[in-house]
């Protein structure tokens, strides 16, 4: 006999119109990827993490179901293991009930009971009526670790008849590198549904004095699509400006910044004299960057400009420069011979005036 939490699901679903008919989600990926919204869609992205093999009438309520003289409120989430640096988005695939009407709260966490890294709220007009389909959680990016687990989480209001379904496989270990977790006291404690789970409290799902059996062949994952990138670090071209000049006089350098990723960019000048600048910034990747600067003693230095995207990715570029010595006229040949003969300079002044 299959976990309760099965039963407690098919049930709500067929109550409410929420159905499903057997599905390997896999048969139309590609074109539900198309269809996906164009404006959301990140370029440089991959698929990196997906469970798409939805069991026949199988899903999770997320919010309140309303079991007689017992009604509880239901999160979802499911953990995975992403290969890339920095997540973009997610796809999940849900649908909600037709008396729902607050929204849908998706978010990334490291741990399910601490806060989110990420987090996006999904109107209720944009999740399908009475049916399942895929939709498109544009998160803003965060850089993570790979190879860590992670937890996609859902939620909604805890009010009466509010609730949205998660698509769900539970007939095999459809994702080995994660499963799906429940929690029915508003994200407080966690259950999770695996098969390396044995006979959890069911009680905390559904209150109705009756322990059933337990499969233990058994796993839960939900459907879904992390979507990531690796972090590449911005790139940058020479510096230019004077190679040389006097000391005490400003100088103006300038530098070109761009990122391979179109992340936003950061800059810090160290003109090499002990005086480094504060980080300046946001740029736009493409964007040229100047600022200027006075040596006020004779010398070789390195300027060197550190850009930075929004990632921590960074590249360094650097630039010789000379501050010579000053050929002031009181250092002359000339007028070292003339301190000899006092006369002869006070003429030379004089003429020098007319």
């Amino acid at each position: 006999m299959k976990k309760i939490i099965t039963i407690l699901v098919v049930w709500v679903l067929f109550l409410y119109g929420l159905g499903a008919v057997a599905l390997n989600i896999e048969d139309v990926f590609h074109s539900q990827l198309v269809n996906s919204k164009k404006s959301l869609v990140s370029f440089y992205d991959e698929l990196d993490q997906y469970q798409t093999i939805m069991t026949e009438n199988t899903g999770a309520p997320i919010g309140q179901i309303p079991i007689p003289e017992n009604p509880i409120n239901i999160q979802v989430a499911q953990s995975f293991m992403p290969t890339k640096d920095i997540i973009t988005r997610a796809e999940l695939f849900i649908g909600k009930n037709s008396t729902a009407t607050y929204p849908l709260i998706v978010s990334i966490r490291s741990e399910l009971i601490e806060g989110d890294l990420t987090s996006v709220i999904i109107d209720p007009s944009q999740v399908p009526t009475e049916e399942f389909d895929w939709v498109e959680i544009d998160f803003d990016d965060i850089l993570i670790t790979a190879g860590q687990t992670y937890y996609i989480v859902a939620l909604t209001e805890n009010t009466t008849d509010n609730f949205y379904g998660w698509g769900a496989n539970n007939d095999s270990e459809s994702y080995p590198q994660g499963c799906a977790w429940f929690s029915v006291d508003d994200g407080l404690n966690w259950t999770n549904e695996s098969a390396s789970s044995s006979s959890h409290s069911v009680e905390s799902f559904i209150n109705q004095g009756e322990q059933p059996t337990f499969d233990g062949n058994i796993t839960w994952d939900m459907c879904f699509k992390i979507y990531s990138r690796d972090n590449n670090p911005p790139s940058t071209s020479d510096i230019t400006g004077p190679n040389s000049g006097k000391p005490g006089i400003e100088y103006t350098y300038c530098i070109n910044v761009s990122d391979p990723d179109n992340d936003s960019l950061y800059v810090l000048w160290d003109w090499g004299d002990n005086t480094t600048g504060d980080w300046f910034g946001p740029y736009v990747s493409g964007t040229e960057v100047c600022d200027s600067h006075a040596w006020n003693k004779t010398g070789i230095y390195t300027i060197s400009v550190t850009i930075m995207d929004e990632h921590g990715g960074r590249v360094t570029a650097s630039k010789e420069v000379t501050m010579p010595r000053d050929k002031a006229i009181s250092s002359s040949p000339l007028l070292r011979f003339l301190e000899r003969y006092t006369l002869l300079q006070t003429l030379l002044m004089r003429l020098s005036l007319q």
